[in-house]
């Protein structure tokens, strides 16, 4: 299998005529995903619980498990009053809270649009919890509706960059990996499609796909 290239690096604009079909990552290309911002407005004023929360919920072992499909929020935030003490309510707030705090980024969804309205299939490649996905997708029912399918790694309990997320992904839409894009703000998730053949799109400035896809 021959390594994809980053489209990004390569070109200036995007090559309508080298692609079939155009994956998306879900946060921070098409949802903003900020847990200082959420925290903020979760735990405002207390400024050391928003520091726990970061370190113990958001950047602790056990957010990889949402994403995988493996663990519930219930089992979490019971664990982590085990582990670090702290009150149950606090961390099921912070485990929840963030769901209804999300907002499109509307660059993302342009992008989305100019490769539809370019005649290109859409999907969707994401790790992502099940709560946060399922609650997601009906809070922006519309907007989703433009994606003809995809990969979300809670419910094949793969994820990013693991090859085999990326092989399901393309057994599951019939991809062509050559003739797909894939785009993520997560580098080693772009590298990870392009060791499977994917061309890729480090999508790491703002602006970078207004300018693109033209």
């Amino acid at each position: 299998m021959n390594e994809g290239i980053r489209f990004d690096l390569m070109y200036d604009t995007m090559p309508w005529h080298k692609v079939d079909a155009v994956v998306f990552d879900i946060g921070n290309i098409l949802i903003r995903y900020a847990p200082d911002h959420f925290l903020g407005i979760l735990f405002p004023g207390d400024a050391q619980k928003q520091r726990d929360m970061m370190a113990r919920v958001y950047g602790g072992p056990y957010w990889p498990r949402f994403d995988r499909g493996t663990l519930s929020y219930e089992d979490a935030a019971r664990e982590m009053v085990a582990v670090y003490g702290g009150a149950y309510e606090d961390y099921m707030h912070a485990l929840t809270g963030w769901i209804e705090i999300k907002t499109p980024i509307e660059e993302g969804w342009r992008a989305a649009q100019r490769c539809r309205r370019a005649g290109k299939k859409l999907y969707l490649l994401s790790n992502y919890p099940r709560e946060g996905y399922l609650r997601m997708r009906e809070k922006f029912a519309d907007l989703f509706e433009i994606f003809d399918g995809g990969v979300i790694s809670c419910f094949c309990h793969q994820l990013k960059p693991e090859p085999e997320i990326y092989q399901t992904l393309i057994d599951t839409c019939s991809l062509e990996p050559g003739r797909s894009l894939f785009i993520d703000d997560t580098l080693c998730n772009v590298q990870g499609a392009m060791d499977m053949g994917i061309p890729g799109f480090h999508m790491h400035e703002k602006g970078m796909m207004d300018r693109f896809f033209l």
